[in-house]
């Protein structure tokens, strides 16, 4: 197995390079987002920043959606075929993955394949010509002509603008299987399905193996928020994200759940070492760990840590590795900050430090078996491969780890 250090990057948010003149107004990047503002982060400063991530020591980069989309998270897809015109256009999209590819980092794309935005062009055939449309079950409709709010008249994903898919229709899985080919065919590395359990198992089973018959090498991860062995059960991902990770780690620094408590809750962890499920500390949907954990530099520092010494890959959300904190959706996508003099230079430093170490330890942290070792003051996290072995060493009282 090849160990990935996962950097997630929101688009809009992360670097603007040159003019953006798609959007008729840009919030100041200092400025808290609200849930429409648009910042103008792009393709080109990721590819401008490329350097920055290689030194950094990532290898692979997992993308949220970059497809055409109104809003500015892009779940709800306008054209799956185009690339959003805010973040640039296909030729961005092939420079970006071959620059990323010339670094040796792999490129992991957001598949949204549970639900559409209402500007889809299926959905909007509906909307004109109601059950006349040759669309009409791509979707649930409950009744025409459609009605988004108050209560929309079909079945949507949890917001009117995000109309669910009919996935027992056959024309629904065969277009997107063709979204599938189409963009596994341009050379990515892998996709991360979204809300995948609300699709039928044997439906997701298929675009995966559409994905694997076109590149076998490719790996498909699954988004769940439970333990990912759940999902795992009847979806063939190749790994899933792992919140119980993240949920454990606060509730363990934050002194809510005691150390036997943390044992059990990650005890899945121990029996799957060669795990490639993501280990997650946050993301867009959460609130940034540093937040979560009270701005308290010891506890950030031990959280970083324990996610990386965990069978599994670590995903870090950026940001989090230069200290930014704030609160939920949509305070936690805030504008990456490129001024060093605002950096947490302790966590940034820490970072670095644990990516090196699994760099130079990858076969213990890709093959190795885990234990947790309980003592007075904390915990030891042991990696054990044949003689090798390394710990990390956790004292709770003192809020402090070595190796």
């Amino acid at each position: 197995m090849e160990d990935l250090i996962i950097y997630q990057i929101f688009p809009d948010r992360f670097y603007k390079s040159g003019e953006n003149n798609y959007y008729k107004h840009l919030r100041p990047s200092r400025q808290k987002p609200s849930r429409s503002s648009f910042f103008g982060g792009n393709l080109k400063g990721i590819i401008e920043k490329m350097d920055y991530l290689k030194d950094l020591g990532i290898n692979a980069l997992y993308l949220t959606p970059l497809f055409k989309s109104p809003s500015t998270h892009k779940y709800d897809i306008e054209d799956y075929f185009q690339i959003d015109p805010g973040f640039g256009n296909m030729e961005d999209f092939e420079h970006l993955l071959k620059c990323a590819h010339e670094k040796g980092i792999k490129v992991f794309l957001d598949g949204v394949f549970n639900h559409t935005g209402i500007c889809f062009f299926a959905f909007e055939d509906i909307r004109q010509k109601g059950e006349q449309s040759k669309y009409y079950n791509w979707y649930n409709i409950h009744q025409t002509p459609l009605k988004l709010k108050p209560k929309p008249s079909y079945e949507d994903a949890g917001i009117y603008y995000i109309p669910k898919l009919n996935h027992d229709f056959p024309e629904v899985v065969d277009y997107l299987k063709k979204i599938i080919r189409y963009w596994t065919n341009k050379g990515i590395d892998g996709w991360r399905f979204d809300m995948p359990w609300c699709m039928p198992p044997e439906i997701v089973n298929a675009l995966i193996k559409e994905a694997k018959t076109m590149d076998q090498s490719i790996t498909v991860i699954g988004e769940t928020w439970e333990q990912p062995n759940q999902l795992l059960k009847n979806y063939h991902f190749d790994g899933a994200m792992d919140y119980i990770v993240r949920n454990s780690v606060i509730n363990l620094l934050n002194q809510k759940i005691s150390f036997e408590a943390f044992k059990q809750a990650l005890d899945y962890k121990t029996k799957q070492p060669k795990s490639q499920n993501w280990n997650m500390l946050g993301s867009h949907d959460t609130k940034r760990i540093r937040g979560a954990l009270n701005r308290n530099l010891k506890k950030v520092l031990i959280a970083q840590a324990i996610q990386f010494f965990l069978p599994g890959y670590p995903v870090i959300y950026y940001g989090d590795e230069i200290g930014l904190y704030r609160g939920k959706d949509p305070d936690c996508r805030r504008t990456f900050k490129w001024d060093r003099e605002e950096w947490n230079e302790t966590i940034y430093q820490n970072v670095k430090t644990l990516i090196k170490l699994r760099e130079q330890h990858s076969d213990l942290f890709t093959e190795g078996s885990c234990h947790f070792l309980q003592y007075e003051n904390g915990l030891t996290i042991k990696r054990q491969l044949k003689q090798k072995t390394i710990s990390l060493k956790i004292d709770i009282k003192q809020l402090a780890y070595t190796f």
